[in-house]
C-alpha cells in the first residue's frame, strides 16, 4: 500500500509479459552459447536457441512499450506497472542493442565463410587440414568457390597479395608476431616453408575458425605474404573472417610499417 493506505495499481498483462521475455531472452541469449561450449547442444539447435531469443528480446521492447502505456493510464503516478514494465524495457532494449552491435554489421556482408587475399592461387591448410575439412562437403578453396557460383572469389575484392621490400625472415617474423598480438593460437611456424597455421574463436558461441598465412618471394625478389581465413562452422561469416584479415593487416603493419602496398 501507500501512504493513503491504498494498493498500488495491479501490474499490467502486457508488464507481465515483457517480464517473461525478459527472463527468456536472457535464459536463451546466454544458454544456447554456452550449451553450445560444453557440448550439450548441437551447433543448429544453439543458433536456433539463439534466434528465439533475440525474438523475445524483440517482444520485451513492445510489450514493455505496451505496459508504461497501460499503466500511465490506469494511475496519475509512476506505480508498480510503471516500473515494472520500465525494468522489462530496459532489459529488452538492453538485449536488442546488443543483438544489433553484433549482427548489424555483418548483415550486409557477403554470405560466404572462407576469405583470402589470394583467391586465384589461395594458401592451402595443412596442419589444420583434419579439423578445417573434417565437416565439410567440399575438398578445397576451388572447390567451395564453384559450389557459390564464383561468390567466394569475389566476395572481397579489396583484399590483396601484400608485397614488402623486406627479407622472407622479417616478414615471417612479423606475421608471426602479429598472429600471437591477436591472440591466435598458433598451431604451426615453419620459417623455412614459410607458413603459418593458427586457429581463432568466435566471440560468442566459440565456433573455431582457421588461419593460414604464406609468406614468399615473388618473381621481382619482393617478399608477399596470403592470408586465409575459414570458418568451420555455418554457411556464412556475417564479416567474421575479412573483419579478421583486416585486423591482422593492421597488426602486421605495426611491426613492419610503411612497408606494405597492394600488388
Amino acid at each position: 500500500m501507500n501512504s493513503a493506505g491504498t494498493p498500488p495499481p495491479p501490474m499490467s498483462a502486457a508488464s507481465r509479459m515483457a517480464g517473461w521475455f525478459v527472463v527468456g531472452a536472457l535464459f536463451m541469449l546466454l544458454g544456447a552459447p554456452f550449451g553450445y561450449r560444453i557440448g550439450l547442444l548441437g551447433e543448429n539447435i544453439a543458433i536456433g536457441l539463439f534466434v528465439i531469443g533475440a525474438a523475445l528480446a524483440l517482444c520485451a521492447v513492445a510489450t514493455g512499450l505496451v505496459g508504461i502505456v497501460q499503466a500511465v493510464r490506469r494511475a496519475a503516478k509512476p506505480a508498480t506497472g510503471v516500473s515494472s514494465a520500465i525494468s522489462a524495457l530496459i532489459g529488452g532494449l538492453a538485449f536488442a542493442a546488443i543483438l544489433c552491435w553484433m549482427v548489424i554489421p555483418g548483415w550486409s556482408a557477403p554470405r560466404v565463410h572462407d576469405v583470402t587475399t589470394a583467391p586465384r592461387n589461395p594458401p592451402e591448410f595443412d596442419a589444420l587440414r583434419a579439423d578445417h575439412y573434417a565437416h565439410r562437403g567440399y575438398l578445397g578453396y576451388h572447390d567451395y568457390d564453384r559450389m557459390t557460383g564464383g561468390k567466394v572469389s569475389a566476395a572481397y575484392p579489396k583484399l590483396r597479395t601484400l608485397v614488402f621490400d623486406r627479407s622472407l625472415r622479417q616478414v615471417f617474423t612479423a606475421a608471426e608476431a602479429a598472429a600471437r598480438d591477436l591472440h591466435w593460437t598458433v598451431v604451426a611456424a615453419d620459417s623455412t616453408r614459410g607458413r603459418i597455421e593458427a586457429r581463432d574463436w568466435a566471440t560468442i558461441f566459440g565456433f573455431v575458425d582457421d588461419i593460414v598465412i604464406r609468406v614468399r618471394l615473388n618473381a621481382s625478389g619482393y617478399t608477399i605474404l596470403d592470408i586465409r581465413s575459414a570458418s568451420r562452422s555455418g554457411a556464412v561469416d556475417m564479416g567474421r573472417n575479412a573483419a579478421r584479415i583486416a585486423r591482422f593487416v593492421a597488426a602486421l603493419e605495426r611491426h613492419l610499417p610503411k612497408q606494405s602496398r597492394p600488388q
